[in-house]
C-alpha cells in the first residue's frame, strides 16, 4: 500500500510583518500629509481685521455729555478753545475746585494733588495751571486762598455784591468716533442771564456775548428751539479716550 505524500505547512511571519510595517509607514505618511496640508490653510488664511467703532453707545454720549455740562458751566464766555492750556489760569482753577465738589464731594478743603487727579481725568496730558489764589470775578477780592504750606485752598468769607447766574441748554445734536477721537457736536442756547440785575427781555441767545447783552434773541418760548435749531452753531468738543477717561483736546465754534 502507498503511502500518501505529507505535505507540511509552515506559516510565514516574515510576510505579515512587512505588511503592518508598510500599513504603519503608509500611515505616518498619510498623517504628515494631512498635518503639512493644514499648517499650509493656516498660513494662507488672512487675520481677520477687527472693524473700528464709529459710533457711540448711549452710556458714553451720557457720560460726555455730563462731562460737557461741567466745562460749559467755568468756561462758557471763552469759546472756542484751540488750545486747552490757553484757558486762562483762573479759570483753569476754578474748574478744579467745581469739578472736586461736583465730583468727590469735597467742601471747603481743596487739595492741590486733588485738583492734579481732576486734570488728568478731565484733559489730555500736557494741561497744567500755575497754583495761586483764586480771585472773585469782579476783581474786588479772592475766592479761594490757597494755604501754601498744607498745599490747600479754602473759601473765603462771602461777597458784598451778587453772584453771576447763568442758564445754559445743551442739545446733543450727533457724535462719532474718529482716529480713537471722541467728538461730540452740540447746540448750546444761553438765557436767564443775571448779575445784580436780571435781563428783562428774557429769551433764548445763541451766544455768550448776546446773551450778556441782551442782544439778538433767538426765540423767547423754549418749546421753540425745534423751529430754530438751524440758526444755532456747533459746537464740537473732542475728547481722547484713555484707561476709561474722555479727556477734553478742544471746544471749537462753526
Amino acid at each position: 500500500m502507498e503511502e500518501k505524500a505529507k505535505i507540511f505547512y509552515k506559516k510565514s511571519t516574515g510576510k505579515t510583518v512587512v505588511i503592518v510595517i508598510l500599513i504603519l509607514l503608509l500611515l505616518v505618511a498619510l498623517s504628515y500629509i494631512g498635518y503639512t496640508k493644514y499648517q499650509e490653510l493656516l498660513n494662507k488664511t488672512e487675520p481677520i481685521e477687527d472693524k473700528k467703532r464709529e459710533e457711540l453707545y448711549y452710556s458714553e454720549v451720557e457720560d460726555i455729555m455730563n462731562q460737557i455740562d461741567m466745562y460749559n458751566y467755568i468756561f462758557k464766555g471763552t469759546y472756542p478753545i484751540e488750545n486747552i492750556n490757553d484757558i486762562d489760569n483762573q479759570l483753569k482753577l476754578r474748574f478744579g475746585i467745581y469739578a472736586l465738589k461736583e465730583t468727590e464731594n469735597i467742601n471747603n478743603y481743596y487739595k492741590i494733588e486733588d485738583m492734579k487727579e481732576v486734570y488728568k481725568n478731565f484733559f489730555i496730558d500736557g494741561f497744567s495751571a500755575i497754583y495761586e489764589n483764586i480771585e472773585c470775578p469782579t476783581k474786588d477780592d479772592d475766592l479761594y486762598e490757597l494755604n501754601t504750606n498744607t498745599k490747600t485752598y479754602t473759601e473765603k468769607g462771602e461777597h458784598a455784591h451778587g453772584i453771576m447766574t447763568l442758564d445754559m441748554d445743551t442739545y446733543f445734536i450727533k457724535g462719532k468716533i474718529e482716529d480713537d477721537n471722541y467728538i461730540i457736536d452740540t447746540h448750546i442756547v444761553y438765557s436767564n442771564y443775571c448779575n445784580d440785575t436780571c435781563n428783562k427781555e428774557g429769551g433764548y441767545y445763541k451766544s455768550y456775548k448776546d446773551v450778556v447783552n441782551g442782544s439778538n434773541p433767538v426765540y423767547y418760548r423754549r418749546s421753540d428751539y425745534k423751529d430754530s435749531k438751524d440758526e444755532f452753531p456747533l459746537t464740537t468738543y473732542t475728547f481722547i479716550k484713555n484707561k476709561g477717561r474722555y479727556k477734553l483736546e478742544s471746544i471749537r465754534v462753526k
